[in-house]
């Protein structure tokens, strides 16, 4: 009897610690669509016909996953459309064509809350950066309004980086500091974001699903400064020798 007791035993503590690894495997997974709007300061030598039309031509989106669970997170590019493509735009007698290419891009994001440290898969062109730096802490202010987004109660933050005021929305539903990009930090999933130039809305929500959340490791190891330098230096050959291209530097 001694012995089957502690069969049973032996057998509870592997089922319980089988049942806590599941639990540590499991994470979520968002999908959000990004919209980028060309500022006006790109069109300012042109007539104002052509500026004001400008200002309604939407890009098309680009797609990312983020995959998170209790302690990080990684934001990940989605390839659905092929790049670069070429947007037609004309009013009366101006006929532009304009081609967007992605000089510096952003693939893969990644985000640890407990160690503060992010690193970001980076491309410049056909060639791939690890850049590495602590967690940049956001100043949210929380704000009293709130509204529905999907099935979601979302409530309003908003937050000055740099020079912009970022207005952003999350669910304490979804209780994560998880959001898309470089925003994080608030009280629930952050669903929705607003800047000047760009757009982040939430698409699909799916939980408890079972998986990893891996580190990215591809790509030559830099800091951002000397990134930053990098991207500067082919930015400035591409506008050089194509006047024409609209450079975008995600």
């Amino acid at each position: 009897m001694k012995n089957f007791l502690s069969i049973c035993s032996i057998f509870l503590c592997l089922f319980a610690f089988a049942q806590d690894t599941q639990k540590g495997d499991l994470l979520s997974i968002v999908s959000y669509e990004k919209l980028s709007v060309v500022p006006d300061s790109s069109f300012k030598d042109f007539p104002k016909a052509f500026q004001d039309m400008a200002k309604t031509h939407k890009n098309p989106p680009t797609y990312y996953d983020l995959f998170f669970n209790n302690t990080e997170a990684l934001y990940k590019k989605v390839d659905k459309k092929a790049e670069p493509h070429q947007d037609e735009m004309n009013t009366g007698n101006i006929q532009m064509k304009v081609t967007k290419v992605d000089v510096s891009s952003s693939t893969e994001m990644y985000k640890n809350y407990k160690t503060k440290i992010t690193i970001d898969s980076r491309k410049i062109l056909d060639k791939e950066f690890l850049v590495s730096e602590d967690l940049r802490k956001i100043d949210w202010e929380l704000v009293n309004e709130t509204k529905k987004i999907g099935s979601f109660e979302c409530k309003k933050a908003q937050a000055k980086i740099g020079d912009e005021l970022v207005e952003a929305w999350y669910t304490p539903n979804i209780p994560t500091m998880a959001g898309p990009s470089i925003y994080w930090g608030l009280p629930g999933l952050i669903v929705e974001v607003k800047t000047k130039s760009l757009y982040f809305i939430a698409t699909e929500i799916k939980e408890n699903i079972q998986g990893k959340i891996e580190i990215p490791t591809k790509g030559k190891k830099v800091s951002k400064e000397d990134f930053q330098k990098l991207a500067k230096e082919r930015l400035d050959e591409m506008i050089k020798d194509k006047p024409t291209f609209r450079v975008v530097n995600e």
